[in-house]
């Protein structure tokens, strides 16, 4: 963190290559060591997002786009769900990104889709999230307390499902605890990242318990720090 951090302080209007490579490394920073450890580790990096977001979006339709776009975006996450920074992910223009992948989602492999899923929930875009990561209309009713393991299209959808029907809290928990259990396997596969157990997390903490989204990173440290 600290190596790449004085990289992109060295040249501030290059941000994206060195925001894109911290993304993941602030993500596992919060998972592992806590939000207040990032958040010291991200506030020198905080007047580099702004710059960073607007750069990805005029690049957005070039070379391997969307994973840039998205890379960039995860660190912003990062940064707001530890406390560094707020507004930005919302502000930016994430929602049309994801728009424009969903109306060529046949080009994207379903790691990336997934995680597109993941950052509409977040958005408090539920549908959107289902149109993303495929299997149809979301369902009509909400089934509580079910769980999906390592089934991360499932999970995303029942999470969309939950957000539309304004699901309880002790309703929806079983399938977070159940992603969360299926997280280390799923990485292990490279079929996840941190920065997508930290999307995850701000889609349930924020828009299912609506915690604060600087209150993100605490909530999950807190519940799978190391013993």
């Amino acid at each position: 963190m600290e190596d790449f951090t004085e990289l992109a302080l060295a040249k501030p209007n290059s941000p994206i290559p060195h925001l894109r490579t911290l993304a993941d490394v602030l993500a596992s920073l919060i998972v592992l060591a806590g939000a207040s450890e990032a958040r010291v580790a991200a506030r020198p990096l905080v007047p580099l997002c702004e710059p960073a977001l607007q750069e990805a979006g005029r690049l957005f339709d070039t070379l391997e786009p969307p994973r840039v776009a998205l890379q960039v975006l995860s660190f912003v996450n990062a940064a707001e769900v530890c406390g560094a920074v707020e507004g930005r992910v919302e502000a930016s223009a994430a929602k049309a990104w994801l728009e424009a992948i969903a109306k060529t989602q046949k080009k994207h492999d379903d790691l990336l889709l997934y995680r597109c899923g993941l950052v509409a929930l977040a958005l408090g875009e539920p549908d959107l999230a289902a149109k993303l990561v495929g299997g149809g209309k979301l369902p009509a009713t909400f089934t509580p307390g079910e769980e999906f393991g390592f089934n991360v299209q499932g999970f995303v959808r029942y999470l969309a499902t939950a957000l539309k029907h304004g699901a309880a809290t002790a309703d929806v928990r079983p399938a977070w605890n159940s992603y969360v259990e299926g997280f280390p396997r799923n990485k292990a596969a490279n079929r996840a990242s941190w920065s997508d157990l930290v999307w995850a997390a701000r889609a349930y903490f924020a828009g299912v318990e609506r915690r604060p989204v600087a209150r993100v990173g605490e909530a999950l440290h807190a519940q799978v720090k190391p013993a």
